[in-house]
């Protein structure tokens, strides 16, 4: 009688360790596909970068991005005086007064009487500022429907202040590879 007690303990104990061989292999299985389902997504975005590269460098007007200019007007900077579409503006605050408050407006010039405000954005020397990226896109509930509304001269106005505004310029080029997202929206 003890022979069939020990002869079933080993028939389960072989039975769960081969059950617990089979759910391991499952299991490594599952992450493996996993792992290559992920390394299939990075290769096909790398092999499409390197195709806008290439169409890039073979367009007849290729795109470089500006060095770094850093135009000032007092504690605000920005890191260019032109884009391209898809770039974003880098706004540097350094050492702002803890006294001066206001907004910042980053308008596009329509003529010498008239602009469009794109966005208005708080500072307050009283708090921490961080610096920040700013990028154009088209918005239908704005207006914005098309990449020509976004190219031209634009400012950034230091509103409630006596800095005065810095100057720049959206120019008719996207980045590579950003094309579809100035396609017409309207």
């Amino acid at each position: 009688m003890n022979s069939k007690i020990v002869i079933s303990i080993a028939v389960i104990i072989t039975i769960a360790i081969i059950a617990f061989i089979f759910m391991q292999d499952k299991i490594t299985e599952e992450q493996t596909s996993t792992q290559f389902k992920e390394t299939n997504e990075v290769g096909n975005m790398l092999e499409k970068i390197k195709e806008d590269k290439i169409i890039n460098d073979n367009s007849e007007n290729p795109y470089f991005p500006k060095d770094r200019e850093w135009i000032e007007s007092g504690p605000f900077q920005i890191d260019r005086s032109e884009y391209v579409l898809g770039e974003k503006i880098f706004v540097n605050i350094i050492n702002l007064p803890k006294n001066v408050k206001g907004e910042m407006i980053f308008s596009k010039i329509i003529n010498s009487t008239h602009s469009y405000e794109y966005k208005k954005m708080q500072f307050d020397g009283s708090k921490l500022q961080q610096n920040f990226y700013l990028g154009f896109t088209l918005n239908p509930a704005r207006g914005l429907c098309t990449a020509d509304m976004l190219i031209g001269n634009w400012e950034l106005i230091f509103d409630e202040t006596v800095y005065e505004s810095l100057k720049f310029k959206v120019k008719n080029q996207i980045i590579p590879g950003m094309e579809k997202q100035y396609k017409p929206v309207c």
